[in-house]
């Protein structure tokens, strides 16, 4: 959805042009080791259970001052999933953002570099210690007033 929005591509020549640029970089395995999507889910999860536990709370009150019975696990069960979906929505948003940067920083790494020397350099060194192998392709290097890829 990427190149869709940067570049107007219909999906299935987008997909095909990301997939190359993954291919040309040899950034396979970043790809595959998209570690922001599982953590996101987790982060859901905990969120559907803290408003599960919060509703699961608030029904045991007013069981009590009403003395009817059954809306316990109905309320831990509707506020779970209120907050699965709504944090899910969030995580969705943020998502989409990880792998925009990546992608764009896959695309041009040297207008980054332009644009936000500190933060390029950041990105470009810890991503080579998380995959030293893989993030072989692009090396931003400063040539004397100028920048290169290597």
């Amino acid at each position: 959805y990427i190149y869709v929005g940067l570049y107007g591509y219909d999906y299935l020549t987008a997909g095909r042009k990301v997939i190359g640029l993954f291919k040309e970089r040899g950034w396979n395995a970043i790809i595959a080791d998209n570690l922001v999507l599982r953590l996101l889910g987790i982060v859901c999860l905990a969120i559907g259970l803290l408003t599960g536990t919060c509703t699961f709370l608030a029904a045991l009150l007013v069981e009590e001052l009403e003395s009817s019975g059954g809306w316990l696990g109905a309320g831990f069960t509707a506020g779970f999933i209120i907050g699965l979906v709504l944090s899910g929505i969030i995580m969705g948003l943020l998502s989409s953002a990880v792998d925009s940067i990546i992608v764009c920083f896959a695309e041009a790494p040297t207008e980054f570099m332009d644009s936000h020397p500190a933060l390029a350099q950041e990105m470009q060194t810890a991503w080579s210690a998380a995959w030293p192998e893989e993030f072989r392709g692009v090396a931003i290097v400063s040539l004397g007033g100028g920048l290169g890829i290597v």
